[in-house]
C-alpha cells in the first residue's frame, strides 16, 4: 500500500475539522492496518520565508523527513497579484497572495506511475479535490484498488467518492489512535 497525501488540502480540512496534534507517521500506520505500508508520500509547498507560519511548517517538514515511512514531496508557491476595485469607493487595491504549484499534478502522476510500475496493490488518496478522479480511474485500470481518505466535512465530493473503491472517514474515533 502507498498513501498519497495532498498536504495543503489535508491541512486545511484538518483545521476546519478542529483537529490538532496529528502524528502523521501514526496516521500512516493506522491507514495501512491490514496492509504492508510501502510509503506515504506527503505533497506540499513551502510557505514564503516571510510568512508567520513558515518556521512551524519547516519544523513539521523536518519531522516528516526524519520518518522513513514518509516521503516529503515539495512543490512551490508562486506569488500572484490581483487588482480589486471597491464597488463603493471605486478605489483599486492590489491583493497579494501565493498559489501552490506542482503538487496536485505531481501527486496524480506519482500515483499513476506507481501503479504501472507495480509499486503497490492499494493506493490511499488523502485529498478532497475532484481533479484526482482521472488519476484514480487510471490506477484502477491497472487492477489496483483506490481508497479515498477524508474528513467528514469533505464528504460532499461525490465524484471522488464514486470513483474510489472504498473510503476511510477520519472520524474522532479513528484519529484518537493517530495522536
Amino acid at each position: 500500500m502507498e498513501i498519497f497525501v495532498d498536504g495543503t488540502n489535508f491541512r486545511l480540512a484538518q483545521l476546519d475539522a478542529g483537529v490538532r496534534d496529528l502524528d502523521i507517521p501514526r496516521l500512516a500506520r493506522q491507514l495501512a492496518r491490514g496492509y504492508v505500508l510501502v510509503k506515504m508520500r506527503y505533497y506540499a509547498s513551502p510557505l514564503d520565508t516571510r510568512s508567520n507560519q513558515y518556521r512551524g511548517q519547516q519544523r513539521f517538514f523536518e519531522l516528516l523527513r526524519a520518518t522513513r515511512a514518509v516521503e516529503l514531496v515539495l512543490g512551490r508557491n508562486e506569488p500572484r497579484h490581483q487588482n480589486i476595485t471597491c464597488e463603493l469607493c471605486k478605489r483599486t487595491f492590489t491583493h497579494k497572495h501565493q498559489v501552490e504549484k506542482e503538487t496536485d499534478v505531481t501527486l496524480a502522476v506519482d500515483m499513476t506511475v506507481g501503479a504501472h510500475m507495480n509499486r503497490y496493490d492499494v493506493a490511499v488518496l488523502v485529498a478532497g479535490d475532484t481533479d484526482y478522479v482521472r488519476a484514480v480511474e487510471a490506477v484502477q485500470q491497472t487492477g489496483r484498488k483506490v481508497i479515498w481518505c477524508h474528513f467528514p466535512g469533505q464528504a460532499h465530493t461525490d465524484r471522488l467518492r464514486q470513483a474510489c473503491d472504498d473510503q476511510v472517514v477520519l472520524t474522532d474515533k479513528f484519529l484518537r489512535a493517530c495522536r
